[in-house]
């Protein structure tokens, strides 16, 4: 097959949104582009979306114009001024000749773009299997997978997700799902583990906070008790109604033996 040079465009015929680029070799660009997204790879994350919910059977390839090899930069950036942002292009960046970086941030209106696009957006049954069996087989290396088991929620984010769900009202089969996933959910010695830290992280707060609310700005009274030796430890842990203990650190702290 002879190789063409020009501007070709991946159309969705669901929708008539378009992909739009540039080659001296048009085919074989657009059969790296298919091979990309069929493994879920492509660095176009609303293509990529897009292929994923409608299916590779509903996006074909056009060749939109040709030109020669030296103005397929300058053509495609024509058409990019034109198109880039509307709702009908799938490109993200502004620039024809702007290869994207690896970590890079999206632009503020890329971002905004998707927001809307998803807004009030429900995926059928169909959609989720799809996107399901697109995921399924995916691994990650021991490396990334002690990353993701170690990593750290910040306070930020814990607040966050903590406010986001004050005053939710659940339905009764989202009570019920919440329900059976809980009941059906295996213990593990690692959920166990964890629920012996709360229950002595709880335990302290309540042996040690509590007594140092019931005896704050009574330190001096208390020590002025047990240095007129009419009461011990144990009678005034039971004035205070604390610990005979928590007395007895008390009065180490202020220097009283």
């Amino acid at each position: 097959m002879n190789k063409i040079s020009g501007l070709y465009r991946i159309v969705n015929k669901t929708n008539g949104k378009f992909y739009i680029g540039s080659s001296n070799n048009i085919h074989g660009r657009v059969l790296s582009h298919f091979a990309y997204l069929k493994r879920n790879k492509h660095c176009n994350d609303h293509l990529q979306n897009a292929w994923n919910k409608y299916g590779k059977d509903n996006f074909t390839f056009e060749i939109y114009r040709t030109c020669e090899p030296p103005n397929l930069l300058i053509e495609e950036q024509k058409e990019l001024d034109c198109w880039i942002g509307k709702d009908e292009c799938y490109n993200m960046n502004k620039n024809a000749d702007r290869l994207v970086g690896i970590g890079e941030k999206r632009e503020r209106w890329i971002v905004d773009k998707i927001i809307k696009a998803n807004t009030g957006k429900k995926r059928t049954t169909e959609q989720n299997k799809q996107m399901s069996l697109i995921k399924t087989g995916i691994k990650f290396k021991p490396e990334t997978i002690e990353k993701m088991k170690n990593r750290k929620s910040s306070f930020e984010n814990i607040k966050k997700a903590y406010t986001a769900n004050i005053g939710r009202i659940y339905t009764d089969d989202h009570r019920k799902n919440i329900s059976n996933s809980i009941k059906s959910k295996k213990i593990t010695r690692s959920d166990v583990l964890k629920q012996k830290i709360k229950e002595t992280v709880m335990k302290s707060i309540k042996n040690g906070y509590g007594v140092r609310c019931k005896l704050k700005g009574k330190h001096e009274e208390i020590k002025r008790l047990y240095l007129s030796k009419k009461y011990n430890q144990k009678q005034i842990s039971t004035m205070y109604n604390v610990k005979p203990t928590s007395i007895y650190r008390l009065l180490k702290r202020l220097g009283v033996k």
